[in-house]
């Protein structure tokens, strides 16, 4: 995957989690909303100054954004996005509820080895 891509998946991962707005991070970091939305879409490649003020805003080490980059496995921006907000659900659930999900998710996986 484009670490363009990559990295501005990760960002709105980040910054959805956060529960803050595109316009929210923008002024915190003193960029346009424009650039915030360029560099979540994979549209631009930020510089280092500015990727460590989002982490900051988004109180995320600046190793999260790649986090995951040089993996060989193939990987579409729909399936890293939808990978990412699983992650971010499951870091908020109860550990209880969070067993409960990883049980439903296996179950479903077996179901579609069985089903193959």
């Amino acid at each position: 995957m484009d670490l363009k891509i990559h990295i501005g998946a990760r960002v709105k991962a980040a910054r959805q989690r956060k529960g803050i707005t595109q316009e929210q991070l923008a002024e915190a970091v003193d960029k346009a909303v424009e650039t915030i939305s360029n560099i979540e879409r994979g549209a631009m490649l930020t510089g280092i100054d500015t990727l460590q003020r989002i982490a900051a805003a988004l109180d995320a080490p600046m190793t999260y954004f790649f986090e995951g980059a040089g993996d060989e496995r193939p990987i579409s921006r729909a399936r890293l996005e939808a990978e990412l907000r699983l992650q971010a659900i499951g870091q908020h659930l109860p550990a209880k509820d969070l067993h409960l999900a990883i049980a439903l998710l296996e179950t479903l996986e077996s179901y579609r080895e069985e089903t193959k």
